[in-house]
């Protein structure tokens, strides 16, 4: 089942600029080409975790120099989450992603520099919240079995790197991200309380984007995705919460998606998106 999954790996692509770029001092590379790797080893990698397990994953992985190791996890952690592997669940996934996490904290230790660590923690910070988010029970036709330890899971990965973007001094965007990952879990494991404010710590940070962007402020066609969508998770725990403004709330973002994509051709797939978001976590949450 193809899923399309909006914030999911949103900041992968941002990578090369966070650590796979980078090479340490004297490191060389014995990288095929740019098209092959890593892609030329997914097939070796997907039949260790087929029969070994993420450790078996990981072994193949050490085999590599560091620049390698961490574009094969980034590369793993994706195609874990979006391909077809034989016993497919969310645990793989979690180890292979908590070991390409480990990997880049275990660069940054013994970086030379403060700079070119705290590139490497990115690195770090880059997969925790991919992780977090992929944990998240709320993208249109997932139905991979989702335990209580996936959304712990998840949680941590939140938190992980919410600590980790205030070290690193982030802008409003990533924090916005994040919060809302940790409310995601956090409703998914039954504190309503903690998800609505974390929603609304997500919601403040995407008014703070706009600002910078001089984008509209207020929830309208005119306003971005991550506004939006943030308020819409706002007024939905609201209205699991029973607050008489939540469901309000909710329709309003709903309504802001679907009168931008008709008015926007420029936004018309990801406002759509937007809505059978919504719509998928209505359906899991109101009864």
């Amino acid at each position: 089942m193809k899923i399309r999954v909006r914030f999911v790996f949103a900041l992968t692509v941002a990578a090369a600029a966070v650590g796979l770029a980078y090479e340490g001092p004297g490191e060389a590379s014995n990288v095929e080409t740019e098209a092959e790797f890593p892609e030329i080893h997914w097939n070796e990698m997907r039949t260790r975790m087929e029969t070994g397990g993420a450790a078996a994953v990981a072994d193949f992985v050490a085999a590599f120099n560091d620049e390698e190791r961490r574009k094969l996890y980034s590369f793993a952690q994706r195609a874990f989450y979006g391909r077809e592997w034989e016993g497919k669940s969310f645990d793989g996934y979690v180890e292979v992603s908590n070991a390409g996490i480990a990997e880049g904290l275990r660069q940054a230790e013994a970086a030379p520099s403060a700079e070119y660590s705290a590139k490497l923690v990115d690195f770090a910070n880059v997969l925790s919240y991919n992780l977090s988010a992929g944990l998240a029970e709320c993208w249109p036709g997932d139905t991979l079995p989702r335990e209580k330890r996936h959304f712990e899971a998840g949680l941590k990965a939140a938190e992980d790197c919410i600590r980790w973007r205030e070290e690193l001094g982030k802008g409003p965007g990533p924090f916005a991200m994040a919060y809302w990952a940790k409310g995601m879990h956090l409703l998914s494991l039954g504190d309503v309380d903690g998800a609505l404010e974390n929603f609304r710590k997500s919601f403040d940070y995407y008014v703070e984007v706009a600002k910078e962007e001089g984008a509209a402020t207020e929830v309208s066609a005119e306003a971005g995705f991550g506004l939006i969508l943030a308020d819409g998770y706002v007024g939905l725990a609201e209205w699991v919460r029973g607050d008489g403004e939540g469901k309000g709330r909710y329709e309003k973002a709903v309504a802001s998606f679907r009168e931008g994509a008709e008015k926007y051709a420029d936004k018309k797939d990801d406002f759509q998106f937007g809505v059978d978001q919504l719509e998928w976590v209505k359906k899991k949450f109101i009864k």
